[in-house]
């Protein structure tokens, strides 16, 4: 049912994360959400978009869309 909703979207494929989220919210909803915001907004020497910038990299590097 969850996946249901994520296949409905009208968002541009693909939506792995968002498939990732709903199929396990217990523990990648939530929990994950939050180690993703601390690691992009939380403490840092570098600049939010600095952290944008070398998560955008990384995603293409490994041929994800971002």
């Amino acid at each position: 049912m969850r996946l249901a909703v994520v296949d409905a979207s009208p968002a541009p494929r693909p939506l792995g994360v968002l498939k990732t989220l709903y199929y396990r919210p217990e523990l990648f909803g939530r929990p994950y959400s939050d180690a993703l915001d601390l690691a992009l907004r939380g403490p840092s020497d570098w600049s939010d978009g600095e952290r944008e910038l070398f998560a955008a990299f990384v995603s293409s590097l490994n041929q994800c869309p971002f």
